[in-house]
């Protein structure tokens, strides 16, 4: 699932493409996935341009002039892909909106478990004011009074829950861990002070490397964009590089990786290395 590193990603590709651009028209092949009416959804996008855009956790939010906003949450499988005209097929394209001069930008997921929405306020949006504070914006004080909050629960679990700290997912989650060089599967409570502020330093550190990586990788190569297509983008020291390609451990070759379910999820982590 795309996480805070990739919607960074989806953000700057669509102000680098889409931002005051008259949309003249939304198309989709599945109106599912449009939370409401779809012709309420088209009526409030039509003749309207894209003036902002910015992540909110695993949201992206675009802004659109008359202080509506147009919502994206990209699933399991969601992607953002712009063409130059409406000719260029797109696989797995499941909404368009096309611009006037003749460029579309394209929602494409294979599974379509993503959602898309216009809201009024974020203050009042039932998926947006459940998000706890930006992963990359929370301060240390805050995290530190988070984790006491949550001292019972898993390690990896607390990076996960979105309503704690928004934007970390499954994946991110290990990599912080591992780079933090802890067992993720630790209670809150096992972590000492030390321990933590190593854990909200190495998140930082994680997920602003992996905001670079992504950022470029999607101007690079656009449709071909992915989380799993790109693993190779990441230097050998990140588990990233490693955990779909070799098991071998970024700080020892000699450490194989596990793979584990942790927190309900598929977990990779080395046993030698994170303790």
């Amino acid at each position: 699932m795309p996480e805070l590193p990739e919607l960074a990603a989806f953000s700057a590709y669509v102000k680098t493409h889409c931002l005051h651009k008259t949309i003249t028209d939304v198309t989709t092949s599945d109106s599912k996935v449009i939370h409401g009416a779809l012709s309420a959804f088209k009526k409030g996008l039509i003749g309207k341009q894209f003036s902002h855009t910015e992540r909110m956790g695993k949201y992206l939010v675009i802004d659109l002039p008359d202080d509506k906003k147009l919502a994206m949450h990209f699933g399991l499988t969601g992607s953002l892909v712009y063409t130059k005209n409406d000719a260029e097929s797109v696989r797995f394209s499941v909404v368009q909106f096309i611009f006037k001069d003749g460029s579309v930008l394209h929602w494409t997921s294979i599974r379509k478990f993503g959602k898309l929405w216009l809201l009024g306020s974020l203050q009042e949006d039932k998926f947006l004011k459940k998000l706890g504070p930006d992963a990359l914006k929370i301060s240390l004080a805050e995290f530190l009074s988070a984790a006491e909050k949550n001292k019972s629960k898993n390690c990896k679990a607390f990076l996960m829950d979105q309503a704690i700290i928004a934007g970390i997912g499954n994946e991110y989650s290990d990599e912080i861990l591992f780079q933090a060089g802890i067992d993720p599967h630790h209670a809150m409570k096992d972590l000492s002070k030390n321990t933590l502020t190593i854990l909200y330093k190495e998140m930082h550190t994680v997920l602003t490397y992996a905001c670079t990586v992504r950022i470029k990788s999607i101007k690079k190569n656009k449709e071909n964009f992915s989380m799993e297509k790109d693993r190779d983008a990441f230097k050998a020291s990140y588990l990233q590089a490693h955990r779909h390609v070799d098991m071998v451990c970024p700080k020892n070759k000699n450490h194989k990786l596990k793979k584990s379910t942790i927190a309900g999820r598929t977990s990779y982590y080395c046993p030698e290395d994170q303790i």
